[in-house]
Order: structure tokens, then sequence, then C-alpha cells
């Protein structure tokens, strides 16, 4: 009886119907939104604040549609995570999968290695009920030997290479390098990008990177020059998407005091609202060159009064060279040696002769093109 009224319901939500299709251009992910605040102003806000998808996790079988229908009418796609999907698939994907806002299902989030057959089976079955649909996975950084234990694995490649066997188009990992104090925790973020990017090389998937937005235990409000770190510096990488956490502040636990994310627990717009989407107006641009490039080659360069990532990068056949400053508070001095075969690419994509020396502000980028 449970069945057949699930059936009749999905049957009245899933009325119009066309095929579903990627965001335009590079992913900009919000994640997460409550499923008490489906409706169109919250999604409206998200679009405005420079998103093109958003990660649900609605708690009920209406609030699928819900929130599958906010979406397309404020043109965001959606990766999506429900209870009934996980479980009982075939009640539910039939109903979803030509819903034009539907970008992925969400299969799991941080998995450990013992859920690695569960996970594989999972896919299997979201495959065979919808063929072109796409499964997304995102995975735990290389935080030290603890969490590896943890994890069940005793070096991180082993994870990662074990994940990405499960069929998604996509390697998807998160890591908070900004700490108290303007502290960056770079050499386990750096190390865990080296073998992220050293997995998107072997398989050929991109890979996409989680950053941080809201504030809890040792993770400071975050500042422009915190968000543009974490960004630029994952594109310089080679990262094809950027997710956000958590658009949506998220319940205090013991562990962490979640608090002033650009959505408050009450509804309303926080303070961190206005600085991520500042970011966002300045990332669409930078990410739109980054998008479907192919980088070359990744070194650490020191400066005068800090450090650069340097990364070097081709796309429709002109070749790119950005530098990006490690600090999360302090600005350093790039030098470059000018010549007639090399221009500066500003953030508005415009290009200017090159300066012999550049003041880079915290987490600032630097782009440069042979002509």
């Amino acid at each position: 009886m449970k069945a057949r009224i699930l059936l009749i319901v999905l049957s009245i939500l899933s009325l119009h119907i066309t095929k579903a299709s990627e965001p335009q251009g590079f992913p900009i992910i919000a994640d997460i939104l409550p499923t008490e605040l489906y409706d169109h102003t919250r999604f409206n806000d998200i679009r405005k604040a420079g998103f093109n998808a958003i990660m649900v996790w609605p708690k009920s079988t209406p609030n699928i549609y819900k929130a599958l229908n906010a979406a397309e009418a404020n043109g965001l796609k959606v990766l999506i995570f429900n209870v009934e999907i996980e479980r009982r698939p075939e009640t539910i994907v039939p109903h979803i999968k030509d819903h034009p806002a539907l970008w992925q299902y969400i299969l799991a989030d941080e998995p450990k290695m013992k859920r690695w057959q569960e996970l594989n089976d999972l896919q299997k079955r979201i495959s065979r009920l919808h063929p072109e649909g796409q499964c997304y996975i995102n995975l735990f950084p290389n935080a030290g030997q603890w969490l590896l234990d943890d994890i069940g694995v005793k070096k991180y490649p082993e994870y990662i290479k074990a994940f990405s066997k499960i069929e998604q188009p996509q390697i998807s990992y998160d890591f908070y390098p900004v700490r108290k104090g303007g502290k960056v925790a770079g050499s386990q973020w750096y190390a865990t990008l080296d073998d992220i990017r050293g997995e998107s090389l072997r398989t050929g998937k991109p890979f996409w990177a989680y950053i941080l937005c809201v504030p809890h235990g040792p993770y400071p409000m975050p500042t422009l020059a915190h968000l543009r770190l974490q960004c630029y510096v994952n594109l310089a990488y080679g990262a094809q998407a950027i997710s956000y956490f958590s658009y949506a502040t998220p319940e205090p636990t013991k562990s962490y005091d979640f608090h002033d994310g650009p959505l408050l627990r009450n509804g309303k717009k926080g303070k961190t609202y206005k600085v991520v989407k500042k970011m966002n107006a300045e990332l669409k641009p930078v990410a739109s060159l980054f998008w479907q490039s192919k980088v070359t080659g990744i070194e650490h360069r020191k400066c005068i009064n800090g450090e650069v990532v340097v990364s070097h990068f081709t796309k429709e056949g002109k070749s790119y060279t950005c530098y990006v400053n490690k600090s999360a508070d302090k600005d350093v001095t790039v030098k470059i040696r000018p010549s007639d075969h090399l221009v500066r690419i500003r953030k508005d994509m415009k290009a200017e002769l090159v300066k012999s020396a550049y003041t880079l502000t915290a987490g600032d980028i630097l782009i440069m093109r042979d002509k």
C-alpha cells in the first residue's frame, strides 16, 4: 500500500518533464539548503549569489520535486540525495530522471572503505534505471594517518583510486586549509591536491573541490582573501568545479559550533552572503578561463615577502601561467620579466601590457598569457 501511494504521489508531481542537462559553464555549487527552505525566494537568492547548481538533501518524497521545481524556476541544476533513493532507487529514479533540473545523484559524502561495495552496487542500480544519469561521491581529504586509519587505508592514493573505480564523471574532495589567526594548513592541503590531481590525470576524470564558507571550531569567519585562496589554488591545480560548504548554516553539533553561514538558521541572509556573492562575481570570469583547460605543470615558488603557487596551463591553443598568493593574510610581490610575447589577463579577461612587478593581496591570482 505504501509503495502504491508513493507511486501515485510521484506521478502527480512529475507533470512537466524535459531532458536533464548540466550547468552552463564552470559549475559553482551551493551545499546545503534545509528542506523547510525549499521555496522560490531562497533558490532565487542562491542564483543571485552567483551559483549555478545546488546540492539538496530532501527529507521526504514530495520535497524532492519541490526542490527540483524551485531550482528549475531559478536556472539551477541539482545534485540530490534522498534516503528513499539510497534504499529503493527503483521507486524514485524513474519518476525524476527526466526532470530538467536534475544533474546528479549524490551517493555519499566522505565515505569510508567499508561502504565501497554498497555504493558501487547503488551506482549500478541507478545506472540501470537511468543509463544517462550521473552519480556523485565526495571524498575525505588527507588530514593525517589518524584519518587514513579511520577510513580503512594505509595510503591516501589507495582511497582515491578505490572510489574513482565507482562510475561517476568526476573526483570530488574537500579540504579546508584556512585556520584562525591567518594560519594555512598548507602541507596537508597541497599533498591532498597532488594526489587528487594525480588520480584525475590517471583516470581522465576532472576533479572538483570544496571550499569553506561557514565558520566553526578552528575555522574563522571567512574573508574575501580566505575564499580567494581556496578558489584560486584549486583552479591553479586544475579543479573543474567549486562547491561551497555550507551555504546554509548547519545545526551545531558536539564537535562543531557552526554559525554565520551565508544563510542563517532563521532563514535570513548572514554577513557571509555578501562575501560569497562578491567572490562568485569575481570567480565566474576567472573560472571560465580555467574551464576545460589543461594544467601542464605546478610549482611552488618563493618570491618577495612570501610564496606563490605557479600553474602552467593551456586552453584553445594558447599558453598561460598563473600565480596565486599562498598566504591568507599577507601580500606578496611577484616579479615578471616583460616580453613582447607576454600579456597580463585581468579578472575581467581583458589583456594589458605586462609590468615588471605585481603586488598580490592575500589569496589573490595573477594571470599571464603568451601572445
